[in-house]
């Protein structure tokens, strides 16, 4: 079967919250059991250096709905009315559209992030969303205490620690409120967001028309709720851990609060979500099968961005996404595409990027060179002229061997990094002068600061005070800063990030 536009005539395309890709089989992990997307990966094409450039939840959605960069222009913000989404573009196509999500942040008032979809259903809960049941009475029997650490949580005077210990039980009662009635696994937030979709694609879509569907399950997103923790039974990965199931940590710096015993138990229940999300997703990618869509069907599986889960590799030393450090283990995100025509089994090592993916299904659907214009009815319509993403198909059906050199990735305003083959360089934006103006070609006019930029209870903007150099070939992970031993270099890199953020600004 060769590609031909014509013949494929829908798009699922599943988000997946906190996915962090070295987590996968499919991508190296030889611990954590992903059999679903593994099968997925070997029927598709995956790529081996996907970043997402705009972190965290919101920018990366935000891009996804545009295919425009998010770092250059603005963080955690609502969809404007200036911006122009898929849905946007597919108003007046014969094109159903439906979104199908529990990621709350999507949700916040006034954010817009369902905008233009004719089918939308939210399942509630979750973080951001918790909260909404902080008043329902909650079962005698669950204790917030007896869902984290004793040590994480009060001194050995039996005091609170800090202030974020009161609001971290808190946070924990919220989802046990939420959580308290779960009776089966299916009473789980991704098997909700799963069999949600089996029943829109069985029973709500008119299957004389072609669809595209948004999936966005913000498992396997903390809390760590894995299936043991409710069963009262030991994690599979992880059965010897004799403490309290860490349903959830503090969002400060790992050291003196969080033991590296205690790292390693989060990490376990860490696997075990994502090995249940696996088994959901699978059920989805099962229905998709046996209802013979797949071969008229784009199917793209991606994660917005990893998690910081203890020291070193697994978090440069803090817990939860509470600083905004772009390092590997945040931005790098699994992505894998299955295009009707397009040889599966492929593994891509060429950079590209979360707005990427946007051009590629516009690309897929015949509508990458649309342009604005008014209908013959007089309504005005929109196109995807103003893409800063690039179509993955030409790299897909092996026309070309990369689109791009590098990727960019950071946080709005906070911090940029820039990574190539050989290197990647973080530029931590320190001043408030160099937050405003950041030496860009133009656009310095454009001011760099926002009132939220993470969903983490308790994050704060700290960052280091000396940009950083890695070799990537040796250190990957970013474990040693060689900027010092190589400065020519880190000139360099730094001057490119600004050109290349400030190319963006203006465009």
């Amino acid at each position: 079967m060769s590609f031909d536009r014509s013949k494929i005539k829908n798009v699922v395309f599943i988000m997946l919250d906190t996915l962090q890709f070295n987590y996968l089989g499919c991508y190296g992990n030889e611990t954590v059991k992903t059999p679903n997307l593994d099968r997925f990966a070997r029927q598709s094409v995956l790529f081996e250096n996907a970043y997402s450039e705009g972190v965290p939840t919101i920018p990366v959605r935000r891009a996804l709905m545009t295919g425009r960069f998010t770092l250059p222009y603005g963080g955690w913000q609502p969809l404007g009315a200036d911006d122009t989404t898929i849905t946007d573009i597919m108003w007046g196509r014969n094109m159903q559209t439906a979104l199908i999500y529990d990621t709350a942040p999507m949700r916040l008032a006034k954010f817009g992030y369902s905008r233009g979809f004719d089918y939308v259903d939210f399942c509630p809960g979750q973080e951001l969303d918790h909260t909404t049941f902080e008043n329902e009475p909650l079962d005698p029997a669950l204790k917030p205490e007896d869902f984290t650490s004793a040590t994480m949580v009060w001194d050995e005077n039996g005091e609170y620690i800090d202030d974020e210990s009161p609001q971290l039980l808190d946070e924990i009662g919220c989802f046990l409120r939420q959580q308290q009635h779960r009776r089966t696994e299916a009473d789980s937030y991704v098997a909700k967001v799963m069999n949600r979709t089996d029943h829109w694609l069985k029973e709500r879509r008119d299957k004389n028309r072609p669809f595209f569907l948004w999936i966005d399950s913000f498992d396997p997103h903390e809390p760590w709720d894995p299936p043991s923790v409710w069963k009262g039974e030991p994690c599979p990965y992880d059965p010897e851990y004799e403490g309290n199931p860490i349903m959830l940590a503090p969002w400060v710096p790992v050291e003196g609060r969080i033991t590296e015993r205690e790292c390693e138990h989060i990490r376990a229940l860490y696997m075990e979500k994502i090995t249940d999300v696996d088994r959901w997703v699978g059920r989805t990618l099962d229905s998709l099968r046996e209802q013979g869509l797949m071969d008229e069907t784009m199917v793209v599986v991606m994660s917005d961005h990893g998690q910081p889960m203890g020291e070193g590799e697994h978090g440069h030393g803090i817990m939860r996404k509470s600083r905004p450090w772009p390092y590997e283990e945040l931005v790098h995100v699994p992505l894998m595409m299955h295009i009707p025509g397009v040889e599966g089994g492929q593994r891509i090592s060429s950079f590209v990027q979360n707005v990427d993916v946007t051009a590629t299904i516009m690309d897929v659907l015949g509508l990458i060179d649309t342009e604005d214009g008014v209908s013959d009815h007089g309504m005005k319509t929109f196109g995807a002229e103003d893409y800063q993403g690039e179509s993955l198909l030409p790299m897909m059906q092996g026309e070309v061997d990369k689109i791009r050199d590098y990727a960019i990735a950071g946080y709005y305003g906070m911090s940029w990094s820039i990574i190539t083959d050989d290197y990647s360089y973080v530029h931590w934006l320190v001043s408030e002068d160099e937050k405003n103006n950041a030496d860009c070609v133009e656009g310095a006019d454009k001011v760099m600061s926002e009132d939220m930029w993470t969903c983490t209870a308790g994050a704060k903007i700290e960052v280091p005070q000396h940009n950083e150099l890695y070799d990537r070939r040796k250190d990957p992970f970013q474990l040693n800063n060689i900027a010092e031993e190589n400065p020519e270099k880190a000139e360099e890199l730094l001057q490119k990030l600004k050109l290349v953020i400030g190319e963006l600004r203006t465009s």
